[in-house]
């Protein structure tokens, strides 16, 4: 799922194009806003929370960023720039031209050097290749599944309520529907594991791939929940992040219902096993990686570099002794390996693999299938009219 929200990416990258290029640069700040007697000592109290969380946050560049924002929604536009150029300074690939919280600052010189910097310091990194296409350009996949025996591809909808089944030469069937909003899904021991949405129930549902047929749903009904993206252990049990509700659930191999796990995990999206099983990692915000010991349930940040931002993960996958993560909303969209220390406790270096590739347009998550990580650059979740083919690329790692 889309880090957070759909609001959060701001504009979407043809308007962003044109936006950037037409910006004035002799335009001044906007006029500050005026907090009513009751705001201001919330706002006060609010903004001196989070400064005085950052120097002990777990992704301090995202906490820097969150108080950008926390400006930014009051309108105190001189504080918001100070602390975007702290952001900008990073060098982390945040971009705040991305996020509409900023859409006031357009037009002003003081903007338009922050979104240069962010550019500049972000520049393409090319590894992908295409691998296929998917002419429903309409379909709005947020997750994609891999099928190592009969090597298929499956492509969740969250607009047409299905899962459609696809070879490697993108020749497309539907293979379930009368669904919700899909969303995460995964293949294991012969059976597609799919998370469904619908106003008041989400779901874990599980197919039989080879006739399709639907083999038991496993539900949790009443809000707020919003089942995003699933995992394995080697020993088959499933656990799955709700994103509203900051849990993570879990189905123990053999079990009849869904059980929470101790904890909690903010805005919980990508999420990824260990191959041994020990450790389970959840993208959340603003902690960035949250590091799970199966055993013991203790729950860390993941340490990691300080020029390593780990803001809005959505896709996050386990692959020799490495993760590979998908970032996008107001980070500069990419693909980015997680070189894990010998324990696999914390980040020792990290390595960009994509970024700033022409196909992106809405890149959200992808599948590991032998050495070769498979994934979608532009689901066009903006759009309403107008759609391509969905382009799948692959990144040999």
């Amino acid at each position: 799922m889309k880090f957070v929200s759909r609001g959060t990416r701001g504009f979407s990258r043809v308007l962003l194009k044109l936006w950037l290029a037409a910006l004035p640069v002799s335009a001044q700040l906007p006029p500050s806003g005026a907090l009513s007697p009751t705001d201001l000592p919330l706002f006060r109290a609010a903004v001196a929370d989070l400064e005085k969380r950052l120097p002990n946050a777990p992704d301090q560049c995202a906490m820097t960023y969150e108080i950008a924002k926390a400006y930014a929604s009051a309108k105190q536009w001189p504080e918001t720039m100070d602390w975007l150029r702290r952001v900008a300074g990073l060098k982390a690939g945040l971009d705040p031209t991305r996020d509409s919280v900023f859409a006031d600052l357009r037009g002003t010189k003081e903007f338009a050097a922050i979104a240069n910097a962010v550019r500049d310091a972000t520049p393409p990194v090319s590894h992908s290749k295409p691998a296929f296409e998917v002419a429903e350009g309409d379909l709005l996949s947020e997750s994609v599944a891999f099928d190592p025996a009969a090597k298929r591809f499956y492509f969740g909808s969250m607009r047409k309520g299905k899962v459609i089944q696809c070879s490697p030469a993108g020749d497309c069937r539907q293979f379930a529907g009368g669904l919700g909003v899909v969303i995460g899904l995964k293949t294991r021991d012969k059976g597609l594991w799919v998370l469904n949405n619908a106003a008041m129930e989400s779901e874990l549902i599980h197919y039989d791939l080879a006739s399709g047929q639907l083999v038991r749903r496993y539900p949790v009904t009443g809000p707020p929940h919003s089942f995003n993206d699933l995992a394995f252990t080697p020993t088959g049990d499933i656990y799955l992040t709700d994103t509203p509700a900051g849990t993570v659930w879990r189905l123990t191999n053999g079990a009849a219902d869904l059980s929470k796990i101790p904890g909690k995990f903010p805005f919980a999206n990508g999420i990824a096993i260990s191959s041994d099983g020990g450790l389970m990692y959840v993208a959340t915000y603003p902690d960035g990686i949250l590091a799970v010991d199966l055993k013991t349930n203790a729950i860390a940040p993941l340490p990691h570099p300080a020029n390593l931002c780990l803001a809005t993960i959505d896709g996050l996958y386990f692959h020799r002794d490495n993760l590979i993560a998908i970032q996008n909303a107001f980070m500069t969209p990419r693909v980015v390996r997680l070189n894990l220390s010998r324990d696999h406790r914390s980040i020792a270096r990290f390595e960009v693999l994509e970024r700033r590739n022409p196909l992106f347009d809405g890149v959200t998550t992808g599948i590991i299938a032998g050495d070769d990580f498979y994934y979608m650059a532009n689901i066009q979740d903006e759009k309403k009219t107008g759609f391509n083919p969905i382009h799948i690329l692959k990144i040999h790692l």
